[in-house]
């Protein structure tokens, strides 16, 4: 599904004559303390320093140096390699974009802020073509460096949010309570929200609200969160649900917030004798490939990703060619399998 926005609007790019007039020297000294900083004073260098970032100047790192030359590139910055978690959406995505002679500059942000500001100001200093970037909540100067970049931006993989100008993505809320909504459709009442919640993954904090307010919504106890900031693992979904259970021995139902954090809370499971689906419910998120093949197969969570990698290429030319900003809304699949109990039927 997709929708129609009002064009963002977006103010002119800093130059070296706008951070010249901030700090009060010629461009000639911007330039020289960009091209050869030894040349200028270091008060002076620090000066003109503080004035880029206040202005959000990015130097442009193309031959001549041609204000406004576009390259090919079309920049793609993405929260973690972990697990291929995003594999198949930057191999579409790079795939549709060859056919139409961009290349991918891929940067990694691994969920820290202050990385991904260095990135994307970096990328823009090449002018790119377009930027696709993961997620709809940034470092606030990212999202202020893009959207006076007045490049296309496509943001990916979540849609809930502010969009600095078009989206193609999940409805990250809707996801968390139909994660919980399916395990208590199945008799599953005392639940959790288990897994790797780093303080930037804004996804998964919004499947496990949406997850919180399905159990509001059905009168039931408040989740209970077992969460570290660290990258998800098995070992760390074994980790958790020890811990939880040993705090929480009612628990029957849990929500994971990836496949590879469920596969260990399986792990721990089975170790503590504990029947699944009879005693524990257990649904992930992501639908790997090894979701299927464990005993009992993994109940999940299976986004489009090849879809979100085909339509933001979609968006990413479109957007280049001067049409009009949209949000598109991707759809997922609750893949029903052996760790969550059947609906009994007469």
């Amino acid at each position: 599904m997709a929708d129609e926005v009002d064009e963002r609007t977006t103010r002119a790019p800093s130059t070296l004559a706008s951070i010249a007039g901030r700090v009060g020297v010629s461009v000639n000294t911007v330039s020289r303390a960009l091209r050869a900083p030894n040349t200028v004073r270091a008060e002076l260098r620090r000066e003109i320093a503080k004035a880029m970032e206040e202005l959000n100047y990015v130097p442009n790192r193309l031959a001549g140096g041609l204000a406004g030359t576009r390259s090919d590139i079309v920049g793609v910055v993405v929260t973690s390699l972990y697990y291929s978690e995003f594999a198949a959406i930057v191999d579409t995505l790079q795939s549709a974009l060859l056919s139409s002679n961009l290349q991918v500059m891929l940067a990694n942000t691994r969920y820290d802020a202050d990385q991904e500001l260095k990135l994307v100001r970096s990328i823009l200093s090449w002018r790119p073509a377009a930027v696709a970037i993961i997620g709809v909540d940034h470092h606030p100067k990212v999202d202020e460096l893009l959207r006076r970049s007045g490049v296309p931006v496509v943001e990916m993989w979540d849609i809930d949010g502010k969009i600095i100008d078009s989206a193609v993505g999940l409805d990250h809320v809707a996801i968390g309570s139909a994660q919980a909504a399916h395990l208590v459709e199945r008799g599953y009442r005392r639940l959790a929200f288990l897994g790797s919640m780093r303080e930037n993954d804004a996804r998964a904090q919004k499947r496990a609200r949406g997850m919180r307010e399905l159990a509001e919504t059905h009168g039931l106890e408040p989740v209970v969160m077992a969460t570290r900031q660290e990258n998800g693992h098995p070992d760390l979904g074994e980790a958790l649900t020890f811990e939880m259970l040993e705090r929480h021995p009612a628990i029957d139902g849990i929500v994971c917030n990836s496949d590879v954090i469920a596969f260990g809370a399986l792990r721990a499971l089975q170790r503590l004798g504990k029947r699944v689906p009879d005693d524990i419910g257990l649904i992930g998120f992501g639908d790997s490939e090894a979701s299927a093949c464990m005993r009992p197969a993994l109940t999940t969570i299976r986004p489009d990703r090849e879809a979100i990698g085909r339509l933001t290429a979609e968006a990413l030319l479109a957007r280049i060619a001067d049409g009009p900003p949209k949000t598109t809304r991707v759809e997922w699949r609750l893949m029903e399998r052996g760790t969550t109990r059947g609906i009994e039927r007469t």
